[in-house]
């Protein structure tokens, strides 16, 4: 055997004649350094009913929960809730992570999410309201919510959609929560929903859009604003779920023509948009003169309710049931809306800073065409919203 070392290198190679083959064996070897993430060890929530606990799930007259094994994502069941708020305080359910074990996040709050997979059994959406709540061992709560932008495809389907709820997006900071010691995770419930939720877990994630107070939020001043611009910021218009809604092109800016077929059980009758790019919209300085003004196209007027949804605060809804009083009819078959947003009840509360979202019901009527939406100024009486010169 001979030997020969190269100290440049740092390699020593070992010559073996007798086998007639030469080995190189390296000195020094690579470093691996484990990131704080793979170091995280309960990555694992909720992936089935025997695997993982809940509590919360005694079904009452606020909510029905089921486990279901039919069409899971993962596992031998998955999770399924129907609720409605408007008969209870409080919806909530709760998983037991670990067995309640601590958990430490703050080394992987920076590049860590919560990560479920959802969908629906009928329609599409763009949101649920459903926040997720982190709870620490001295009992104080954050809380984040589903954003647009952590949505895959931008809505929820009879599809498995995967939902990110980036660990930097909820309000622990202001909150004083312990993220080093946290206990559990809760899923709390609003208004009314029916999903199924499957194969919660932690997973790695950059998040790209950093929680500030002026990050995404687009502020108008000034009128008019056109709304509802681009097709990929609606929703509840697809022909694979129903041909009831889809897109029309009798006005200037996106329109919808509507075919619903009222002698169907459940006819998919709801659509709507978000003002600018699902962003957070300030209109504050100027909704108190200003009012929404769509088009019409229809032999008969439909009856519709306009709905107005905010991102944040305690009044997240405002609502209005149009009727003959917001027309003005020009005449073969075209029709203009005027609704001002002071005639709203209740409009003082709500956070026209952070407006989120505008949509219509179809009440009552079949076949018309809906478009051309727009905030104008508005400086006439409420009550009598086509009583005054428009501007």
């Amino acid at each position: 055997m001979k030997l020969h070392t190269n100290i440049a290198l740092g390699i020593l190679i070992i010559c073996i004649t007798s086998c007639g083959y030469m080995n190189k064996v390296t000195i020094y070897e690579p470093s691996t350094s484990v990131s704080a993430f793979d170091k995280f060890p309960q990555k694992i929530l909720f992936t089935s009913s025997d695997e993982n606990g809940l509590w919360g799930i005694k079904n009452n007259n606020c909510k029905q929960v089921s486990y279901e094994t039919k069409n899971s994502y993962i596992g031998r069941d998955h999770l399924h809730i129907k609720w409605d708020a408007s008969k209870c305080n409080y919806i909530g359910i709760g998983l037991k992570w670990d067995n309640y074990k601590g958990k430490n996040l703050k080394p992987i709050i920076e590049t860590a999410a919560i990560e479920l997979r959802v969908r629906t059994d009928l329609g599409v959406l763009s949101n649920v309201p459903m926040f997720f709540i982190l709870v620490d061992y001295g009992g104080k709560q954050c809380r984040a919510n589903i954003n647009f932008l952590e949505l895959e495809d931008g809505k929820i389907d009879n599809n498995w959609r995967k939902i990110r709820i980036p660990l930097q997006s909820f309000n622990y900071k202001k909150r004083g929560v312990n993220m080093s010691n946290i206990k559990e995770l809760r899923l709390e419930f609003q208004r009314s929903g029916d999903i199924h939720i499957d194969n919660i877990i932690i997973v790695s994630h950059e998040h790209n859009y950093t929680k500030t107070k002026n990050k995404f939020i687009k502020v108008f001043n000034s009128h008019p604003i056109q709304l509802g611009v681009g097709k990929e910021y609606w929703w509840g218009i697809n022909t694979k779920y129903s041909s009831s809604i889809q897109f029309g092109n009798s006005f200037k800016n996106e329109s919808v023509v509507i075919n619903t077929d009222r002698t169907k059980d459940k006819p998919w009758d709801t659509f709507g948009f978000s003002p600018h790019q699902w962003m957070h919209v300030d209109i504050s300085s100027i909704y108190r003169t200003s009012a929404l003004k769509f088009k019409l196209k229809a032999n008969e007027l439909p009856k519709l309710q306009a709905i107005l949804f905010a991102y944040t605060g305690n009044k997240r809804r405002l609502q209005k049931v149009l009727d003959e009083n917001h027309f003005i009819d020009n005449g073969s078959g075209i029709y203009e809306a005027y609704l001002p947003f002071k005639s709203l009840t209740g409009h003082d509360e709500f956070r026209w800073d952070d407006l989120k979202e505008i949509r219509f019901k179809i009440m009552d009527g079949t076949q018309f065409e809906i478009g051309d939406f727009q905030i104008i100024e508005f400086r006439g009486n409420p009550k009598k919203p086509t009583k005054w010169k428009r501007i």
